[in-house]
Formats: C-alpha cells, sequence, structure tokens
C-alpha cells in the first residue's frame, strides 16, 4: 500500500471502534483516528476494542484525541472532571508556582487515564494567548491572557505528560488568541504586529526549544507572516517561521479541513494537498462520506509528478511518534484507574472567586431563587455533566436545595412575571451572555428590577463586562462540577 495514506489523521467513524473503523484506516493507510464522544460512551470497553482492532490491521496505529479539560471533554467516566485552562490561569493570578505544580499534575494524571484507554497522543495543550476582547473560539480553553503565564503553565502541563508517557501537541499555532470569529465557522484574521506576533508565539517557542513533539496550526489568516495564505496553506508560516526561525524538529498537524474557515478553500482533496505542501506533515480530515477515494486520488497523482518532495522527511518525524503512541505500546502500560479529585477540588477552590459583591449579598439569605440555563440546544457539542439536566442535582450541588428554580433559555426571551418578593435573593447562572441573546435578557431584566441578584459566570469570563455596576458577581471559571460545588461554598459562605 502506498505511504501517503500515513500523512492523514482522520476522525473516528461514530460509535464503537470495529469494521467500519478497520475499513477506513485499511483503505486509507491512515497512521491514526482522532477519538470523539460517540467514541466514549463506553470507555471501559475501549481496550478491548483497540486491541481487537489492532489485530486485525496487523501494522502500527496512533489512537489521538482532543481531552484539555474544562471546557472540552470526551467523556465523563473513567476521567476526572477537570476545571479546565482557564481556572489554571486564575489561580496563576495569585499564586503561579502553585498552578505550575497543579498544571504538571493534571497533566500527569490525565495523560495516565488516557493511556490506560489505550490513547497514545493528546492533541493538547493549548498555548494560546487570549486578549482583552471576547474570543468565541478559545474562551475557558486558555491559559489566560499573559504570555509569560501561558508559557510557564504550558510547559508544566507538557512536563506532566511526559512523565505519563503522552505525545501531547501545542496548539494553535501561531496564536488564535486574538480571534473575533471561530474558525470553526469563519476564517479570522489577526492583524498582528511582529511585537504581537512574538508574544502570542512566546508559549511555542519555549514549548519547542522544550522539546515539544507536535504542532497543530490554525485556520487563521496572519498577514504579518503571509498577507495571501491562510496559516493552514503558508509555506512562509511553516518553513519560514516554524521549521526555520523557531527550529522545531517535530510533527507539524493541521486543525480538521473540513472547518468553516476552510470553507472557500475549495474542494477537500485541494485542500489536503495544499496543506501538506505548505509543510504539514499530517492533514486531520474528520468529514464524514465517501471523500476518501478523492483525496487518495490526488495525493497519489501529485506524488508520481514530484510534488511533494518532502515526504520522505515527514514520514521520518511521523513515525516517531507512531512509535511511541501505537496501541500495541500504549496499552501494555494500562494501569488501574484511579480519579484525581482531590487534585480538582482544590483548583476549583483556588480559581473560583468573587469578583465583586458591593451589596454584601454573600453569603445569600433566604428565600433563594435559582435562574439555570437550559442548555440542551448546545449538548450536541458540548459534553455536560448530568447536573445540567436535573435542576434539582444542579440546586444540591450548590448547597441551596430548597431554591426555587427557573429554566432560562439560551436564545429566548424567558417570560417571567418579576414583581415579586423583593427579599428574594435572585442568582442567575449565567452562560455566555455575549453568543445568547437569551442569557442577555435575563441579566438586562434582573438587573433593572433592583431586585437582589447574584450573577455566576460559568461559561465566558468576559461577561463580566455586560454585569451592571451595583450587581454581585462571582467567576466560577468553568462549568464543571468542582467549580460549581466551590460557587455553593461561596454562596453558603463556607468557602
Amino acid at each position: 500500500m502506498t505511504t501517503l495514506g500515513r500523512r492523514l489523521l482522520l476522525g473516528a467513524p461514530p460509535g464503537a471502534l470495529g469494521a467500519d473503523a478497520l475499513a477506513l484506516v485499511q483503505r486509507t493507510g491512515a497512521m491514526g483516528l482522532v477519538l470523539f464522544r460517540s467514541n466514549l460512551t463506553q470507555p471501559a470497553q475501549l481496550p478491548q476494542q483497540l486491541t481487537w482492532l489492532r489485530e486485525r490491521l496487523g501494522r502500527p496505529l496512533v489512537m489521538a484525541i482532543d481531552h484539555e479539560g474544562g471546557q472540552v471533554i470526551r467523556h465523563l467516566e473513567r476521567s476526572t472532571i477537570w476545571p479546565g485552562n482557564y481556572a489554571l490561569g486564575r489561580v496563576a493570578e495569585r499564586d503561579q508556582a502553585q498552578a505550575e505544580l497543579w498544571a504538571e499534575q493534571v497533566g500527569l494524571a490525565m495523560g495516565r487515564e488516557l493511556r490506560g484507554l489505550g490513547i497514545g497522543w493528546n492533541l493538547a495543550p493549548v498555548l494560546d494567548v487570549v486578549g482583552k476582547e471576547p474570543n468565541p473560539g478559545l474562551g475557558l480553553r486558555a491559559l489566560g491572557n499573559d504570555s509569560e503565564r501561558v508559557t510557564q503553565l504550558g510547559l508544566a502541563m507538557l512536563r506532566g505528560f511526559g512523565q505519563a508517557g503522552m505525545v501531547a501537541c501545542g496548539k494553535h499555532f501561531p496564536g488564535l488568541g486574538r480571534a473575533q470569529v471561530d474558525p470553526h465557522h469563519e476564517l479570522p484574521r489577526l492583524d498582528l504586529s511582529q511585537a504581537e506576533l512574538a508574544t502570542h508565539g512566546q508559549p511555542f517557542r519555549a514549548a519547542i526549544q522544550a522539546g515539544l513533539p507536535a504542532v497543530m496550526t490554525t485556520h487563521v489568516l496572519v498577514p504579518a507572516l503571509d498577507e495571501h495564505n491562510v496559516i493552514t496553506l503558508s509555506r512562509l508560516a511553516i518553513q519560514t517561521y516554524l521549521r526555520q526561525e523557531l527550529q522545531f524538529t517535530g510533527v507539524c498537524v493541521s486543525d480538521d479541513l473540513d472547518m468553516g474557515a476552510m470553507a472557500a478553500g475549495g474542494n477537500i482533496e485541494d485542500i489536503t494537498l495544499k496543506t501538506l505542501q505548505a509543510g504539514h506533515d499530517l492533514a486531520i480530515i474528520v468529514r464524514r462520506g465517501d471523500w476518501v477515494a478523492a483525496v487518495m486520488d490526488t495525493l497519489t497523482q501529485a506524488a508520481d509528478q514530484g510534488l511533494l518532495p518532502e515526504h520522505g522527511e515527514s514520514l521520518a518525524r511521523i513515525d516517531k511518534i507512531v512509535a511511541q503512541a501505537d496501541i500495541a505500546q500504549v496499552l501494555p502500560s494500562t494501569q488501574a484507574w484511579q480519579p484525581a479529585t482531590l487534585l480538582a477540588e482544590n483548583i476549583a477552590r483556588a480559581a473560583v472567586r468573587v469578583v465583586g459583591d458591593p451589596q454584601g449579598l454573600l453569603p445569600v439569605q433566604w428565600p433563594v431563587r435559582l435562574y439555570l440555563p437550559d442548555v440542551t440546544p448546545v449538548a450536541d457539542w458540548v459534553l455536560f455533566e448530568s447536573c445540567w439536566f436535573a435542576p434539582s442535582q444542579m440546586a444540591d450541588l450548590l448547597g441551596i436545595p430548597t431554591a426555587e428554580i427557573v429554566t432560562t433559555s439560551l436564545q429566548e426571551a424567558t417570560v417571567l412575571n418579576f414583581i415579586g418578593d423583593n427579599r428574594i435573593t435572585n442568582i442567575l447562572i449565567l452562560y455566555d451572555a455575549i453568543r445568547y441573546p437569551g442569557q442577555q435578557y435575563m441579566l438586562d431584566r434582573l438587573a433593572q428590577t433592583g431586585q437582589l441578584l447574584v450573577v455566576v459566570l460559568v461559561r465566558n469570563p468576559w461577561d463580566a463586562q455586560r454585569v451592571p455596576a451595583g450587581v454581585t458577581v462571582i467567576d466560577a471559571a468553568g462549568f464543571r462540577s468542582p467549580q460549581l460545588a466551590q460557587v455553593g461554598r461561596l454562596l453558603r459562605g463556607t468557602g
């Protein structure tokens, strides 16, 4: 079989990894598969599935995953519920040394958990430095807005991954922190000065110097690097900046080529070829459907015409990752799973904080009314814990089981009678008012009534800019259960 398929990292077919997954990797010769939540509904069975797949295939195969912690996780069973990167960044604002220690421990524990399932390559950590303006594609996924802080936390997490034997991948090169739109949907343009480019590149430069094995690029236009081409298709960005200036010798992998940001780039086969020609060793394609023949034919014709002259060099780099992350190398190291619950709780306790309590509403006084967002519309692409679908369970987690509960909408205005007892303390769990007008409506209406109001930011830290002065605000640093439990302690005055 041609070696061209080894330049592909493909989205795994939905569901258990069986005949469909085997057929896909046999047909393409792909070096590996990226796993998603549909593949991990029963994670305890994954090692058995991977053993079967590897034995039937008869050659090395890598399982990769985007498991960042916090906002982006792919399974809830056999996994610690991590507060996430933004929470670590919040800890670092007060105690950098403690945050770095915890970041390293998170990398170690997360790496061990993933390897215990047979997964050898984690497409993390996120090394983007966010700005002061809302970033819809990152938000809670980033380690912070200070380049040095992000650098040190990223290095610490990489050390932890390394100790666990997990192959890591720094992303999203050359830095997505200033983006105002999400590449999943449209193409961002970052007009950075050379100084700003260096600031966003600092975490990548440091990680490369520390031996970073892989870098993932992002679909973004950065004129400071290339005035004409998106980074994914730019040899100036990949060969000149990443390879020559930053001296990166590891594997360069694209983000998913089927994202909205690449929609104007042509068909999937042409985009794949151009991505490899730009200098990527690997192209990620998550697309479902019958695209395989067109991509493989295009790559074969290009190779026959000498249009992939660096193919051998790319294979040599890819082989280094395969040697460490092949299923056959990962599964023998399986250990009994022990959740790092205490570590997650400690991070949450240090990260969650009261932004302001000008009216002295904390700890809250009864009676209490709790406003909870209905997250069902976004549950297909965000993996929520069960408490988000069980209001009484959420109230228990927050330590206010007797609260009156009101469900709010993300998109629509929730029609309520706001004329009520002014002695009631209203607790609004705010889920991204910048993105969802229904959440902004609830914030505005409750603030306008002059009732006692505590706003808890769970999804978008930039929502704090929209909360009127005089309102009590708690930044939960995320929406996972460790943070929600700490919010409850602050509400009750026990945190």
